[in-house]
Order: structure tokens, then C-alpha cells, then sequence
């Protein structure tokens, strides 16, 4: 077999297998040699089929099969000997390629189009300068935090009257044009949360009402949400978009969260650890809390921010042309030519960012083992090892290798591995510009940006 490669642009090239009936006979004749060992054919002892007939029966289509094998197995050995670094994966060269005939054919050519993974430089250090947000937690963050937390630690109480946000317990019963009750329609026992009904007028319909009253509303119209009227009636969220007739709903309980008071019994139930005596103390404690759990969101934004200014920088050109017929094949009829050309750019920035963040894990001999994601998720559990005896070292232990079964999931957390050594490195490399920044301008800067 002959093989030789023929550049075709600065990105891509052509491969060309040339074989002759020497390169592929042999083995054919030797998968026809198994055939007539194995042939089990009337008139015929087993294994004493003439190997004529076989190869009359056979011949055609394991010769197609063992060419088809051995120009796959060629071409990728090739590229593995030549160490073409290439992106996706060869496509076959329908021009160059004549359409084949085995019947009459010896000899073979085929031609296949290559796209090679461009080369490029991008250098880490403090000439790059990335933003890096301090988020912090204003009066109105630490308020909906602490509402939140007396809300949690709230106890639920049933007063004699509905008023607005309270959850009313009561018997549905679907209702026709005269307001009397459909045979064979709905009727259930189900609750209705007020602060669902969107339409002013019909949540007038329940405030102040008490238990044993009965209220007439259609909750589709109500609600303004089918999946919620379809979770209170117990039908589909089709079925509910249909819904036209009012309903008759009797109270047979008022529920309302009651938020806790602000007193040293909460202080205690909400952080045990520490003497926390006073509500500006605490507003102090949530105000630090939420600044770390903001850390999470400063870094994705960060990370966001570097892998942007790093495609820009790298200047990565790309065979765009072969890289939009390698997705069309690859997507084998999911997308059209024209779908791919609409979303090429978005796709490109992404390819970009791989061949950057592969040359960034080769560089910095960025690795992830087995032991790091089995310690990851170890540390997910690590609340139930409250003893630290062999028998919950056993449990810990079946709980990981049960998740490490699941190879989406250990797929996920490899990944989520790789970005913090990602993280990390920028940090470490690039210069960061500390910029201090309240919670709702964040959400909007980056819903701007991503």
C-alpha cells in the first residue's frame, strides 16, 4: 500500500491510499478459508464446500469489508506515524474518489480530506489583566438573606382567615355553564398557594375568607401557569391549557408560615457555634456568609472573562470551510449546511478555547487522576462520616465506587476538576484587578457578558 499526503491549503491537506491486489488477497483469501471451514451448506459435509462456491457467494462482499478495514486501519496508522495533529476526523474525498467497483477492480485509490490543528503562541503573565469582581452584600442582600433564614426557622400556625401568601388546604369540584357539578369531572382534595394566583381578582376572591367558605375561580386563569394548574387539579399540563370551566373550591384549612423572631433562641438555631447576641451581630455573620458563597459566582465570571481575553489574544486560525462539512457529517443529519454557517462563530470560539486549554494542560502538566475525583467525591459526603470508624470508612467507600460507575457522572466531575486547575493557573499568572462591585450590578454586568 502507498500512502502520501498533499497539502491543499495552510490548514488542510489530502491523503491519498493507493493498493494494489497484493496489499488486501491474501487476507481475503484467508477470511474465505474460514468461510468454507465453517460453511454449513446442503450437499456439503461441514468444511468440504468447494472454495469456489464460497468465493462466488462470498468473495465480493469480504473483499469490500477487508479493504474498507484495512484503508481505515492505514489511514489512522498513518496519521498516528506522521504525527499529523488533526482536528476532527478525515472526511472522504467524494471528488477525488471514483465510485468503486469490486466486481472488475484490482486496484484501488482513495482520497481523504484532512483539517490539522493550527499552531499557535500564548504566553500567561501580569501583561494580561482580568477583572476580578469582590461582590458585595449590600443592606438589601442581607435582608433577603435573614428574611430567608426566618422563613426557614419560622413556625406554621392556622389563623381563622385567609390573607395574601397563606397556603389554603380544600376540596376542588369542577363546575359547568350553570354552576352546577360535571358528572365525571374533577374532584380532588388539593392546596392552593395564594401567592400563585397572579390575577388580582381572583386572589380577592380568598382573602378573608374562613374554613367552610367556597370559592368559585377558574385556576388556569388564575394561576396564568398550566403546569401549576395541572399540579393542583392532578392532570397534565395539557389537559389544563384546555381548562374552561370555573371550579367551586371549599376551605378546610388556612396555613402561614410565620416568620421566627429575631431573638437569641434564633441566633442560636441559625449558627450553634458561635455567641451571636445581638440582630446587628447577626445581620454582621449573614453579611460575611454571603460574600463567600459569592466567591463562587466571582470566579466563574473571572474564568469567563480569561478564556474571552485568551481566544482573542491567541489569534487561532482555523479551516473553517473543512471544519463546517466535518459538522455536518459528524452531526450525521441533525444540522444543516445552513444551520452550521449561523452558529459557525459561536462553534469556532469553542474549538478555539479547546486547542487553547489542551496546550495550557500539556504546558503546565495540568492532571487529574482517579484518586483526585474519588477524593472529590469523598468530600461531597463528608458530613455523614461523622465517626471516623472502620464500618463508615466501608460505607464511604461503597458510596464512591458506586458513583464511579457512572461514567457521565465521573465525566462531570474530571471536567469540574480540570476548570479549578484552570482557575487556579490564571490566578497564579494573570494579573487580577480587584474590583469591589454590589450583587445586582454583578447579575447585570454578567448577564451582559455571558
Amino acid at each position: 500500500m502507498n500512502i502520501t499526503k498533499e497539502s491543499t491549503g495552510d490548514l488542510t491537506a489530502i491523503i491519498k491510499l493507493e493498493l494494489k491486489e497484493e496489499d488486501y488477497q491474501d487476507q481475503v483469501k484467508k477470511v474465505l478459508k474460514d468461510y468454507q471451514r465453517k460453511a454449513n451448506i446442503p450437499g456439503f459435509r461441514q468444511g468440504k464446500v468447494p472454495f469456489g462456491m464460497i468465493n462466488k457467494m462470498y468473495g465480493k462482499a469480504v473483499m469490500a469489508e477487508e479493504i474498507n478495514k484495512m484503508v481505515s486501519d492505514s489511514l489512522n496508522q498513518y496519521i498516528v506515524d506522521e504525527k499529523l495533529d488533526i482536528l476532527g476526523y478525515p472526511l472522504p474525498n467524494t471528488e477525488k474518489t471514483t465510485t468503486v467497483d469490486f466486481d472488475n477492480q484490482k486496484e484501488f485509490e482513495f482520497f481523504f480530506d484532512i483539517g490539522l490543528s493550527p499552531e499557535f503562541n500564548l504566553e500567561l503573565n501580569d501583561k494580561i489583566k482580568i477583572n476580578y469582581y469582590d461582590i458585595e452584600a449590600n443592606d438589601e442582600v442581607v435582608e433577603k438573606y435573614l428574611g430567608d433564614l426566618q422563613s426557614r426557622h419560622g413556625k406554621t400556625t392556622n389563623p381563622e382567615t385567609v390573607e395574601e401568601g397563606d397556603m389554603v388546604k380544600g376540596d376542588f369540584v369542577e363546575l359547568d355553564e350553570n354552576d352546577k357539578e360535571v358528572q365525571g369531572g374533577i374532584n380532588r382534595a388539593a392546596n392552593v398557594a395564594t401567592s400563585n394566583l397572579k390575577l388580582k381578582t381572583e386572589l380577592k376572591k380568598f382573602v378573608g375568607k374562613k374554613v367552610g367558605t367556597t370559592v368559585k375561580f377558574n385556576p388556569l386563569k388564575a394561576t396564568k401557569d398550566a403546569d401549576n394548574t395541572a399540579l393542583m387539579l392532578g392532570i397534565t399540563k395539557e389537559e389544563a391549557e384546555k381548562i374552561e370551566n370555573k371550579f367551586s373550591f371549599t376551605i378546610t384549612e388556612i396555613s402561614r408560615k410565620e416568620n421566627a423572631e429575631l431573638n437569641e433562641e434564633f441566633f442560636k438555631m441559625v449558627y450553634p457555634q458561635e455567641e451571636i447576641k445581638t440582630e446587628e451581630e447577626l445581620r454582621v455573620r449573614i453579611k460575611k456568609d454571603a460574600e463567600v458563597s459569592f466567591v463562587a459566582e466571582s470566579d466563574r465570571q473571572f474564568m469567563n472573562n480569561t478564556v474571552e481575553k485568551l481566544v482573542d489574544l491567541a489569534k487561532i486560525d482555523l479551516p473553517d470551510e473543512f471544519m463546517k462539512r466535518w459538522i455536518v457529517e459528524n452531526g450525521q443529519g441533525k444540522m444543516t449546511a445552513e444551520q452550521v454557517e449561523t452558529q459557525y462563530e459561536s462553534y469556532s470560539k469553542s474549538l478555539r478555547w479547546q486547542l487553547i486549554e489542551a496546550k495550557l494542560v500539556k504546558e503546565f502538566e495540568l492532571q487529574v487522576g482517579e484518586e483526585d475525583v474519588r477524593n472529590q467525591i469523598r468530600s461531597y459526603f463528608s458530613t455523614m462520616q461523622e465517626k471516623q470508624d472502620e464500618e463508615a470508612e466501608k460505607r464511604m467507600n461503597e458510596i464512591v465506587d458506586s458513583i464511579m460507575k457512572n461514567q457521565e457522572e465521573v465525566k462531570r466531575i474530571y471536567d469540574q476538576l480540570y476548570d479549578k486547575k484552570l482557575l487556579d493557573l490564571f490566578k497564579d499568572k494573570i494579573k487580577q484587578v480587584n474590583k469591589k462591585i454590589g450583587y445586582e450590578e454583578f447579575v447585570k454586568l454578567a448577564t451582559q457578558t455571558n
